[in-house]
């Protein structure tokens, strides 16, 4: 695949560019300046719903040469571990160009191959790819979309990506509590958080499986925080937290959404 064509435009986020500038312009109004971070957690729910979450992750993000994108897998296609065998992606904002070199090293790193299957019809990396066109200029992507798995798969890859060298920031896309009540959501929610503040890769991981929380992201969020430990990360910290309950009024069955920065 030479481009990947955008699958979420007009759905999750507007399909037209004026339309997609301003709404990330209203998104982004309001917000206070952020400690800067290498490494944050985005949401990747619709705008109307999560965006304003995820302005906080970005306006805490780090200018890098290249952002690693981290997904989960709602498709349930393709490799275990898919890295984007693209060479560009594009939004309606414009192509975004994907760091080969940098792919080719941790392809090598991981021992596997690039995979587009996953990416094809996944909307959680897409989603990110705006609100970094919107706060940078000439950067590149690696985007992964990564299955639930093991505990040490994960942590292979969080290893794998703090062996390599270069200028890179880490995105890692997930939302939390699915379908409860909002007070319910939110302890849970917190609960979750507490552990990747900590830097708890092993311990999130093992609390969203055993209590079987409906958290979309742990993947990721669990190779990221296994990165951050790597390279000498001390916290993590709740930039922002909110519920769909926000926008639909109805807070009997919420989605969760969190923006965290690592420091």
């Amino acid at each position: 695949m030479a481009e990947r064509e955008p699958s979420a435009a007009g759905a999750y986020y507007p399909a037209q560019k004026e339309q997609i500038e301003k709404q990330l312009e209203k998104l982004f109004g309001g917000i206070p300046k952020q400690e800067k971070s290498k490494c944050v957690v985005a949401p990747h729910a619709g705008y109307d719903y999560s965006g304003k979450t995820a302005a906080y992750s970005f306006k805490a993000l780090q200018e890098s040469k290249t952002f690693v994108i981290l997904s989960p897998n709602h498709t349930g296609l393709g490799s275990p571990v898919s890295v984007s065998n693209a060479t560009q992606w594009k939004t309606p904002l414009g192509s975004v160009q994907v760091d080969v070199k940098f792919r080719e090293k941790l392809l090598a790193k991981l021992e596997i191959e690039a995979d587009d299957l996953a990416h094809i019809g996944e909307h959680s990396i897409e989603l990110q790819i705006p609100f970094l066109q919107k706060m940078f200029k000439g950067f590149k992507i690696l985007p992964i979309t990564i299955m639930e798995q093991r505990f040490e798969e994960l942590e292979k890859i969080g290893n794998a990506l703090a062996e390599l060298e270069g200028s890179f920031s880490i995105i890692a896309s997930g939302d939390f509590t699915h379908q409860e009540p909002i007070e319910i959501a939110r302890k849970k929610d917190h609960e979750a958080i507490k552990k990747i503040e900590l830097l708890e890769a092993k311990g999130f991981h093992q609390k969203v499986i055993s209590e079987n929380l409906s958290i979309c992201g742990v993947s990721p969020i669990t190779a990221l925080i296994q990165y951050c430990k790597k390279t000498g990360f001390k916290k993590g910290k709740l930039l922002h937290y909110d519920t769909s309950a926000t926008e639909t009024g109805d807070k009997e069955s919420v989605v969760g959404y969190a923006a965290i920065g690592f420091y």
